[in-house]
């Protein structure tokens, strides 16, 4: 039976980056616009969103949006219905979430880095959120070659009690946010997530859900020539 856990819930989909690390290997496409075994990551990743019932897709976008969109208009995407929102001056993470709350229909947003899949039950994800009844829940697993976003530390109920930008990350970049911890990002100007909206959360309905699964970024040569395994893996 065909899971439906995302089909009331809108995606966010963060993809406005310059992709700097990557430009040595792609410097005519954005990130999520890459080939892996030929196929542009962004194809993958609204497939393997499918696969959970998603509907509503919004893709926050930046440099090179035009490729972008110019390629969501080349694509059948049966069903899938995909906004994009273009940010005029680059917003972080945390502005570019807040910038698309306008477009979010659903009361809980589904937000992701748009060069990170990995193989999580996204079910299973939501189902925490709810359970917790949290207002911001992400999830936590070990990776041994992220070494650029936050550590995370939780107590024994799944709550999140600090978050500090250090090496060795343990987070996957897939978060659910209530509405309302939408609107509490400040408006119209620069704001990251991992450093300005995760800390200020840290006791007030933030819960991290830890687990153990495949994970795959392309944001730099070393993790994009990774990727052609991870998805061959995938399809065995």
């Amino acid at each position: 039976m065909p899971a439906t856990c995302l089909n009331d819930i809108d995606v966010i989909i963060l993809a406005g980056g310059f992709g700097t690390r990557l430009r040595s290997v792609f410097a005519d496409r954005p990130k999520v616009l890459v080939p892996v075994n030929g196929v542009p990551f962004l194809r993958r990743f609204l497939d393997w969103l499918r696969g959970f019932g998603a509907r509503r897709i919004i893709l926050a976008l930046g440099y090179q949006a035009d490729l972008v969109q110019a390629y969501l208009k080349s694509e059948d995407w049966r069903g899938l219905e995909i906004e994009s929102f273009v940010e005029s001056t680059p917003l972080g993470t945390g502005g570019a979430v807040r910038a698309v709350l306008p477009l979010v229909r659903s009361a809980t947003a589904l937000v992701t880095n748009g060069d990170s899949l990995t193989r999580l039950e996204l079910c299973r994800f939501v189902e925490f959120h709810r359970r917790k009844q949290a207002r911001l829940s992400m999830v936590l697993t070990h990776q041994a070659h992220v070494s650029q976003s936050g550590l995370v530390e939780s107590a024994p109920d799944d709550s999140v009690t600090s978050f500090a930008e250090k090496p060795q990350s343990n987070a996957a970049g897939i978060y659910l946010l209530q509405r309302d911890a939408i609107e509490e990002i400040p408006a119209n100007q620069p704001v990251s997530i991992e450093r300005d909206v995760f800390p200020r959360f840290c006791g007030r309905g933030f819960y991290a859900m830890k687990g153990e699964f495949a994970f795959i970024d392309i944001g730099t040569p070393e993790s994009y020539r990774r990727a052609g395994e991870f998805f061959r893996q995938e399809a065995a």
